[in-house]
């Protein structure tokens, strides 16, 4: 110990007068130094670092330009046990020689290990030996050993597990990169880390023939013979890009943090002037990106990372492609993007001569990373800041959660999605009422949520705890309220809040009068809705009075629409055309909305006359179309499409799509939904335009909703037989198991296909991996999953099945959900008759069940 810290104190007094960082960087050199001076007694020395040292070669010794590299799958047999026992022996030699100054032996190897490390070396010289066998050998006997002795394994043996395995690995690894054999392109790194065998230049190598392989993939839709072929093509390519962030997280995690205030970080700072005021912004004023790169990794020399910068900076340009975007990986690649959006700021911009030399090998990524065209969005793409975790990014999660809790009505997700927003705490403490005051929106969805599933008493709640913080109600707050009564079908509520909110005081506005239009509409009170719609312009007209002046709104074209729409739903078209008369009678003119309205039911009869009257008056009117107004279109375009053959499918939907882009007309996931509804409702017939509207998607770095991945798999299921593998392949490509967007009704109608299908125990798996515990699933699918295990005999699956529902059932009655005949219905459901017939219930739930059914 004492010999180690003198070395390391005569090192750092030989530099001189010296900056910290070079004094760092020289003793790493000279340490760099040793390891290979150790390195080349190895019976089969690691390759000093260079820009061919994991070129594959060929006969004549040229570098190869080919796609794959050409690797040997096991070593030329020129050495035997002889090469064994040579390495055997200068292990104990070495690590039994005295410890001189300058030189550490790097510890001592248990005898059994250097035996195994030794095996390695004799399995792969065995005639017809593997590679793939050699590394099982290595995770399960021989990287448990190293773990075990961690620092006093000697770095001979390090080295010796480099030259016979890893240097091999890496050269095979690029012979198949979606192979379940070898190790992942992350795992190669990580090991060779830590061993401290990682040289630069050649996993650099290994790191590019994984961004080439993964540009080469042919990500247009045309490309592939079926739906369920293109998925699992994009799938593998998002697995590589998963692997490729997994190799430089472990490579970055070498890395050393620049000082502030120091030439190469001055990134931040300079950012934020004004560009006349940057010191060194001239190209020729500014550093290379190699030696930018460089000084976060001080333990490596700055010429031996020629390749791992333009690798990365090549994974940069691939991250960032605007044109074939990796939606799969947009978060996990945060922290890579930061770092290389701050290098390439402080550097100029990198030359495609700077790495010139690399291009012999790589003939196809001068063309992908410097495109010929590149606009203006792409060229700005790395200079918007990745920001961290915010309390809006939390609040966007709590909206999702109770969005998803709104459509399903589902009321323990609405509790759950209130204690994320509230806490623990009956009141926040200074911090989150800080944050949550910004919000009062979300204060007004979930009263809307808790109003909609017939709970006033904690809508009132929600009302209280936001007043507590010092948030006070508004219109928004009581247009909620209404809404929420709306969408339970509760007109009485909508009378006692509307009585409430006049009885306030409070100054109303259109939208909420609107919303109380709407709501009776709903409420199928059309007679109570015009007669709103009436005593809105009756206030209105008498706006003078004192007494009116706080409910005094003139009647727009919203509160139109409204009625419109509500009697077209209930088909009374004769008072809609006299409200639309009544409104020109006021002044109010038609707007978008109003011509969308009156589109669908023309749409849903196949009216084209009446379709086309529409359009004129619109043009007439001077109203450009939506989104809603090309979703009409689209209704009205793709019901009609059965005996059109794929290629003018394909071309209807683009020619749409392009004309609302055209418009200024953002197309939105909804839309995209509605394409893809219409089209699988044509079947297997429809697949190649359905690949086509994923592509477009994809195109736009946007991932599916959990809507359409349940659209998806119901049309595998509906096929003839259903075809559950392309089912399963959806789930395993695209991760959905750790998708935290898909919602329970995805899993719902799989488990249900599943069982249609007669694979019951993959509808098992996902029912326990899914619902046991939590999450709510229909009574229907319970039942499609109860009754095969029951005839499979399986009653301890059964009874899993039976305890879930039970859980379901005791939180619905917690709700009030099932008293009186309400009740009696629920335990009527034929899932607890076949419970009942075999035995699955406990006493209690017996009890209930045949007082439900007596």
């Amino acid at each position: 110990m004492a010999t180690t810290t003198t070395t390391a104190v005569r090192e750092l007094g030989a530099v001189g007068n010296v900056c910290l960082r070079c004094q760092l960087r020289q003793l790493v050199t000279s340490r760099a130094r040793m390891r290979r001076g150790i390195s080349s007694l190895s019976s089969a020395a690691v390759v000093e670092d260079g820009h061919a040292d994991m070129q594959p070669q060929k006969e004549d010794g040229t570098p190869p330009v080919s796609p794959v590299p050409s690797a040997p799958l096991h070593p030329i047999g020129s050495r035997r046990s002889s090469s064994v026992a040579m390495f055997q022996s200068i292990v104990q030699n070495q690590t039994q020689m005295p410890a001189t100054p300058g030189v550490s032996a790097g510890g001592t190897a248990s005898i059994e290990l250097v035996k195994d490390v030794a095996r390695i070396q004799t399995m792969m010289e065995r005639e017809g030996a593997t590679l793939a066998q050699a590394y099982a050998y290595f995770e399960e006997v021989v990287h448990p050993q190293l773990t075990k002795e961690g620092s006093g394994v000697p770095q001979i043996v390090k080295n010796q597990i480099a030259a016979v395995l890893l240097n091999r690995l890496a050269l095979e690894k690029p012979r198949d990169f979606e192979s379940n054999e070898l190790p992942s392109v992350t795992r190669i790194t990580e090991i060779m880390i830590e061993l401290d065998v990682l040289r630069p230049s050649a996993w650099a190598t290994l790191v590019l023939w994984l961004v080439q392989h993964i540009y080469r993939q042919d990500t247009v839709p045309d490309a592939y013979a079926s739906l369920k072929d293109y998925e699992t093509a994009m799938a593998r390519r998002d697995a590589l890009l998963r692997d490729l962030l997994g190799a430089w997280r472990a490579f970055c995690a070498q890395s050393v943090a620049v000082k502030e205030g120091s030439p190469d970080n001055a990134s931040e700072e300079e950012e934020g002037k004004p560009k006349s005021e940057r010191a060194g912004t001239q190209p020729q004023q500014r550093t290379t990106l190699q030696k930018a790169f460089g000084s976060m990794f001080p333990q490596y020399l700055v010429p031996s990372l020629l390749r791992p910068t333009f690798a990365a900076f090549a994974t940069y340009k691939l991250l960032t492609d605007t044109f074939n975007p990796a939606r799969a990986t947009s978060g996990d690649a945060a922290p890579f993007l930061q770092m290389m959006k701050r290098l390439i700021f402080r550097t100029r911009p990198p030359r495609l001569e700077d790495f010139k030399p690399i291009f012999d090998t790589f003939p196809d990524l001068p063309r992908f990373v410097w495109p010929k065209k590149r606009g203006k969005d792409e060229v700005k793409a790395f200079l918007r800041p990745i920001s961290g975790q915010t309390f809006s990014q939390r609040k966007n999660s709590i909206h999702r959660q109770l969005g998803n809790a709104v459509k399903s009505r589902d009321l323990e997700m609405v509790k759950k999605a209130w204690l994320e927003l509230w806490g623990d705490a009956p009141v926040p403490d200074a911090a989150r009422i800080s944050e949550l005051v910004q919000w009062p929106d979300l204060f007004d969805y979930f009263i809307l949520a808790y109003t909609m599933m017939r709970r006033p008493q904690q809508a009132i709640e929600v009302w209280n705890s936001m007043e507590r913080i010092g948030i006070k109600a508004t219109t928004k707050t009581w247009t909620a309220m209404l809404n929420g009564c709306a969408k339970a079908n509760n007109a009485r509520g909508i009378k006692t809040v509307w009585d409430k909110l006049l009885a306030s005081g409070l100054r109303l506005d259109a939208a909420i009068w609107t919303a109380r239009i709407h709501g009776l509409f709903a409420c199928r009170e059309p007679q109570a809705g015009l007669r709103a719609l009436d005593e809105m312009a009756k206030y209105w007209d008498a706006r003078d009075d004192p007494r009116y002046a706080a409910v005094a709104v003139k009647p727009a074209v919203e509160a139109v629409n409204a009625a419109v729409s509500g009697l077209l739903r209930l088909n009374r078209e004769a008072d809609a055309t006299r409200v639309l008369a009544w409104a020109s009678k006021r002044g109010i003119n038609p707007d978008i909305y109003t011509f969308n309205i009156l589109l669908r039911p023309l749409v849903r009869r196949g009216d084209m006359k009446g379709i086309d009257e529409v359009f004129a008056t619109m043009r007439d009117a001077n109203v450009h179309a939506d989104v809603a107004t090309f979703t009409v279109l689209l209704e009205s375009t793709l019901s009609n499409i059965a005996d059109l053959p794929p290629a003018q499918v394909i071309s209807l939907v683009e020619r749409i799509l392009a004309a609302m882009k055209s418009s200024g007309v953002e197309i939105n996931m909804q839309t995209y939904a509605k394409i893809l509804y219409l089209l699988l409702r044509e079947g297997d017939r429809a697949e190649e335009p359905v690949k086509a509207v994923l592509a477009h998607i994809w195109r736009r770095g946007l991932e599916l909703t959990s809507h359409i991945y349940t659209m998806l798999a119901e049309h595998y299921f509906s096929r003839d037989p259903p075809d559950a593998a392309a089912v399963t392949a959806l789930i395993e490509n695209r991760r959905l198991h750790d998708n935290k967007g898909i919602d329970p009704v995805f899993w719902d109608r799989v488990i249900k296909g599943y069982c249609q299908a007669g694979e019951v125990r993959r509808a098992l798996d996902i029912f326990d991996r899914h619902f046991v515990g939590e999450g709510t699933i229909t009574f229907g699918t319970l039942y499609d999953l109860l009754r095969p295990l029951v005839e499979a005999g399986d009653m301890e699956a059964a009874m899993r099945v039976v305890e879930a529902a039970r859980k379901i059932g005791k939180a619905e009655e917690a709700a009030g959900h099932h008293g009186g005949s309400e009740g009696k219905r629920f335990w009527r459901h034929r899932f607890w008759h076949l419970a009942y017939e075999h035995g699955l219930m406990g006493g209690p739930l017996v009890e209930r069940f045949r007082k439900a059914n007596v």
